[in-house]
């Protein structure tokens, strides 16, 4: 008995190495895939290339529509949000996600080293600024220039989801 006994905590011991390899491998993934992200975005801004496709390629969300024209207006003046902040890639995924939008745990799920609570804060302050657009527990990227415009068919829509 003494040999399956060896055998046995051998065999836990080898389990538990590894569900401890498989954790720290995963905060080393998430490490690298963030500083991927930072990299390529600063080696685009140092460079002076565009950073189009670049948003969202760390946590495997969707970038930006190409042939669409980014958008220049939010929190960072004329240059825009930037493309490696969580409001910015926040922004870029609601508008890469085109008019039905993305629902809250999609967007949670793409942006997943975003804390919960910083992404529930972004996307409050972002729908009550008009800068995204709630219908239900989905979210689209809104207007904030020409709210008024878009305030009847922005209405309409959150009466079709409450009914």
């Amino acid at each position: 008995m003494s040999e399956g006994d060896t055998l046995a905590k051998a065999l836990a011991d080898v389990r538990q190495r590894m569900a401890d390899l498989q954790v720290e491998y995963e905060r080393v993934s998430s490490e690298l895939a963030k500083l991927r992200v930072a990299e390529t975005s600063l080696a685009a801004i140092v460079e002076g290339a565009p950073l189009e496709g670049i948003i969202g390629s760390g946590s495997g969300g969707a970038s930006a529509v190409p042939g669409e024209p980014r958008s220049r207006r939010g929190g960072r003046g004329t240059r825009g949000p930037r493309a490696n902040s969580a409001k910015g890639r926040l922004k870029a995924l609601l508008e890469g996600a085109g008019p039905q939008g993305l629902s809250h745990a999609e967007i949670a799920r793409r942006l997943s080293d975003v804390a919960p609570n910083t992404l529930n804060t972004y996307l409050s302050v972002m729908a009550s600024s008009g800068e995204a657009v709630r219908r239900g527990d989905f979210y689209a990227a809104g207007t904030p220039r020409s709210a008024s415009d878009e305030t009847p068919a922005d209405g309409d829509a959150e009466a079709d989801a409450a009914e």
